[in-house]
């Protein structure tokens, strides 16, 4: 039951019925674009996670933190974020609706349990855009050879989210064809460089660090325990898988979304963990100078230039900027759809405006900038602090395991009860299987949360991100609880009020 006294998950009228009736059916009219098809899904769900990305912004950190060995916290990574996919893509198919981590435990466990996990998950796509946009910037400069200062890579890193954002604002039509070149260029240029990469360095005598260096590392100082290093440097491969769900963001904009976008996370998944893993591998073996490579603020292009020359390097990183362009605007993509979710029900500030959808391209425009506008002064405070980028990327993390950690406590909770709805047939299901891996999950994923809570690499993570929880807890307390127990928020606000709440009533 919802807060408002009516069931939360509808039943179907019938088996199969298309998607824009189940959608009418969970109290919401069809306003986006329904123009995702099953390789714009995979391309959104691939550069979301994006294995090129996650190698060029993970693995100085990596490397720095434990030497060569670093490489195999892969394998720590992909076991606890298969069992999330598990999770994600069985109930994608059974609530195919924008902005999953809040319309999920909205529905099964209540709409302020389904606010905090909402807010968790907003958090880290802005944490995550923020820091691609950086990190953007920073690699954009070393391509045209600029020196670039902190302040003028964050000023360049402004520019770059401000035209994600316009084109996002523009149509999701836009940004997908965009999207699918991205993952194109990445699926056959990063990986043919890889491979010559490879060819090069393993083939030329002494070109190479031996088999045997990938289990010889040691910490970067004398006071860090090396098991506390090789943790620390499992957050790039960890941030490099997050947002393997994100394709159930586009839920209301995907073809066949009950079918399609399940199998769209499984083969996304597994292709950028085989490419993350081979990119790992090749990079780190092709490595001659090792000092120079943990110098480097472009560790990737430094290794390249080592290997085949300054020339090939900067072209490398051209095409790789692409990847990273594209990540950036699937992260945007997704974002905004959980902001507008999340304010089609009312839930947050100034949500009349924020769930506005332009009725010719069809695109939750205000909300795009709005969650532009919100990175682009997070990129500015660095200006004031220099400390501030150094936890986006953490927080970024933090904020999406938080969001796993409660939607596996509620599903779980749903599960024990018997609200999950039943699966429609020939869709995904994890039928009996689901309290068992909702078990098994729960204490693996609060298990990475500790870690990057108190590892002393992610100090000061969680106190920043306690301080904005804490405003989500002021919002709730002060304007939310009123407004869900008089009906005027909830997953059934769209449904009884049609027309826009008046200015004077946003306080209710």
């Amino acid at each position: 039951m919802s807060e408002s006294g009516h069931p939360s998950i509808p039943v179907q009228a019938h088996a199969g019925e298309d998607e824009d009736a189940r959608l009418a059916e969970f109290g919401y009219e069809q306003k986006l674009d329904r123009s995702v098809g099953k390789i714009a899904s995979f391309a959104i769900g691939f550069s979301t996670i994006s294995a090129t990305t996650a190698v060029f912004t993970g693995f100085g950190a990596g490397y720095g933190n434990a030497g060569a060995p670093f490489i195999w916290t892969l394998f720590l990574a992909i076991p606890v974020f298969l069992l999330w996919t598990l999770i994600a893509a069985d109930v994608a198919a059974k609530i195919p609706l924008a902005g999953y981590a809040y319309q999920w435990t909205s529905r099964l466990n209540g709409s302020s349990f389904g606010w905090f996990t909402g807010f968790s998950a907003l958090i880290g796509w802005v944490s995550g855009m923020t820091s691609l946009g950086y990190i953007f910037a920073g690699y954009f400069g070393s391509v045209f050879g600029w020196d670039l200062t902190q302040t003028s890579q964050i000023l360049l890193a402004v520019g770059v989210v401000a035209v994600c954002a316009l084109i996002n604002a523009y149509k999701v039509r836009l940004a997908t064809l965009i999207n699918n070149i991205g993952v194109g260029i990445e699926l056959v240029v990063t990986i043919g460089v890889t491979l010559v990469v490879a060819v090069v360095a393993f083939l030329v005598p002494d070109n190479a660090q031996p088999f045997s260096s990938l289990f010889e590392g040691k910490s970067p100082d004398e006071a860090t325990p090396y098991v506390l290093a090789f943790l620390a440097a499992s957050l790039g491969p960890f941030f490099g898988l997050v947002g393997v769900e994100a394709v159930a963001d586009v839920a209301e904009e995907t073809k066949g979304a009950r079918r399609v976008i399940p199998r769209t996370m499984f083969i996304a998944f597994a292709a950028s963990c085989i490419i993350e893993f081979a990119m790992y591998l090749v990079y780190t073996l092709a490595i001659k100078d090792a000092g120079a490579v943990v110098d480097s603020a472009a560790p990737i292009e430094e290794i390249i230039n080592q290997q085949l020359g300054p020339v090939i390097s900067r072209i490398v990183v051209a095409f790789a900027l692409t990847n990273i362009l594209v990540c950036l605007l699937s992260n945007m993509l997704v974002g905004t759809r959980l902001l507008y979710s999340m304010s089609r029900d009312n839930m947050m500030p100034f949500s009349a405006a924020l769930r506005h959808v332009a009725p010719n391209r069809k695109s939750p425009s205000t909300s795009v900038i709005v969650l532009g506008a919100v990175s682009i002064l997070m990129l500015l405070s660095a200006l004031v602090n220099e400390r501030a980028f150094n936890y986006f990327l953490g927080i970024a993390t933090l904020a999406f395991f938080t969001s796993y950690v409660l939607q596996t406590i509620g599903l779980l909770i749903a599960a024990v009860k018997g609200r999950v709805p039943e699966a429609e047939p020939g869709t995904f299901t994890l039928g009996r299987a689901r309290i068992p891996i909702l078990i098994v999950s729960l204490p693996i994923f609060l298990a990475v949360e500790g870690a990057l809570l108190f590892l002393p690499a992610f100090a000061g993570n969680g106190f920043v991100f306690a301080g904005i929880v804490a405003l989500a807890f002021l919002w709730w307390i002060i304007v939310l609880r009123k407004r869900l127990s008089t009906g005027f928020a909830g997953p059934n606000f769209a449904q009884n009020h049609t027309q826009a709440i008046p200015t004077a009533e946003l306080g209710h």
